[in-house]
């Protein structure tokens, strides 16, 4: 999208959203009221959190599954004495046009690999359609055709899967 030269450019959103799998290779995903479609569960990056934090509150507020990060960190870098941390390398970062009637913006989503070994969301959830599928149980599911794109790949990614340990934390 291009914008007009007398226009400001867009307001930037960091998101933190969560492909949290587990050892049944089934992928939670949720049901988006307000845009009809199936999604990973997500949200904005409080300014008091880090992304890795705040994934795993929205997967939580969202569905009631506790995750685990999966993935790279390079734990190697941290220094406790300069109060430095080191956070989980995203599995995709991506820029997404939010066509908001309050003020378009655009999420700069950073998109996790997360895991657990529950099969089915507890009762306390927000989001009362948020359900783990298995891949051949996707293709009816109404997704945007990019996130669609993103599920194959996932899917046909091993080394993804693989970091998914029986024993998650769940």
């Amino acid at each position: 999208m291009v914008l007009p030269d007398d226009r400001a450019p867009l307001e930037r959103h960091f998101t933190a959203s969560g492909l949290v799998m587990n050892p049944y290779r089934e992928l939670l995903l949720l049901h988006h009221r307000k845009l009809d479609v199936w999604l990973y569960p997500g949200g904005h990056i409080e300014s008091t959190e880090t992304p890795d934090a705040a994934v795993l509150r929205e997967i939580e507020e969202e569905t009631g599954i506790r995750a685990t990060l999966l993935g790279e960190r390079d734990d190697d870098l941290a220094d406790r004495g300069a109060d430095v941390t080191v956070l989980h390398r995203p599995y995709q970062i991506l820029c997404e046009y939010i066509d908001d009637r309050r003020g378009p913006h655009y999420h700069v989503d950073l998109v996790y690999l997360c895991g657990t070994r529950a099969r089915a969301c507890p009762a306390q959830r927000e989001n009362d359609r948020a359900r783990f599928f298995a891949y051949e149980q996707m293709d009816d599911l109404r997704m945007f055709p990019n996130f669609r794109r993103l599920v194959h790949r996932l899917y046909r990614d091993r080394s993804a899967w693989d970091l998914v340990p029986e024993g998650v934390i769940a």
